[in-house]
């Protein structure tokens, strides 16, 4: 098994003095698969990517705001054009600790560190425009001015994306959402690599209901058809089969749950315009052997 780096631990250490982290980083300079000691937000500053995140994998656009926890393992890799950017800021966990007492320990915290996946929230240009520049605002601070300052003023940016972003409020005065209890969680198992390889017999077995009604309250909820999802969450992961490995087309085929090599180069082409084979020539990055 390849070695996974840890951040804060093996390398690219948070600053000893204000437990800080600042980075601005374009595609080339983008990390590989790694886990951290520490807490980060990132944002997608420009360009799209695929998150591969605790055996999962995710579609990040510009304006995405991300939180990730310590132990999370994920990289980010090319998806539609090589402008990916993220800018983001990483926090000690003493530091997380001072804001969640200053939140009161709220369960709304508390359920963004347990869940499986990376919580995630989409900014519009203004509210994107906004988090960069208050990110950029600590890693200027982090150059000159004093500790004391650059931590306060980094946990109250902190504290107000968590409350103004990611927490719910009057949860009952909001209109009901004709969406079943099961459907969340099944969506977010279906992210999983091994669960996207079976496909719509899983989708079935996690939603624990018949055919007929999971592609109806599917079709409700995500205006598109179970199969639909599935496949292009597949061509996705095959996105990053074709640029980071040196897998032969078959395989990677395979591995992404086709049956068919006929259908994956039929429904490839129909999504990036060009065979699997030409697109890896194009972006392809697979590591030497």
């Amino acid at each position: 098994m390849a070695h996974i780096p840890v951040y804060g631990k093996e390398h690219t250490f948070l600053d000893e003095k204000t437990g800080l982290l600042f980075r601005n980083s374009r595609f080339q300079e983008t990390a590989s698969i790694h886990t951290h000691t520490f807490y980060e937000f990132f944002i997608v500053a420009g360009g799209s990517a695929l998150h591969l995140v605790n055996d999962s994998i995710q579609t990040i656009t510009q304006g995405d705001l991300i939180f990730i926890r310590p132990k999370d393992t994920h990289s980010y890799e090319f998806y539609y054009s090589q402008d990916f950017r993220i800018v983001n800021i990483g926090f000690s966990e003493q530091l997380f600790l001072n804001v969640r007492l200053f939140l009161d320990h709220t369960v709304m915290l508390q359920d963004m560190v347990d869940a499986e996946l990376p919580p995630c929230v989409h900014m519009d240009a203004d509210e994107k425009k906004e988090i960069i520049t208050r990110f950029e605002e600590i890693g200027s601070l982090m150059n000159g001015s004093s500790v004391q300052k650059t931590v306060l003023y980094a946990k109250s940016c902190l504290a107000d994306i968590f409350t103004r972003y990611f927490f719910s409020y009057d949860a009952e005065e909001l209109p009901a959402v004709s969406c079943p209890s099961w459907f969340q969680p099944m969506l977010e198992e279906m992210q999983k690599i091994d669960n996207l390889r079976i496909g719509f017999p899983k989708m079935i077995e996690l939603s624990a209901c018949s055919s007929n009604h999971l592609c109806r309250v599917f079709k409700s909820v995500m205006s598109v058809t179970p199969t639909e999802y599935i496949n292009s969450k597949r061509l996705e992961y095959s996105v990053y089969l074709l640029t980071q490995t040196s897998k032969e087309i078959i395989e990677i085929s395979m591995l992404c749950g086709f049956s068919s090599l006929s259908h994956f180069y039929h429904l490839f082409k129909k999504k990036y315009q060009c065979p699997p084979s030409k697109f890896r020539k194009m972006n392809g990055r697979a590591p030497s052997q």
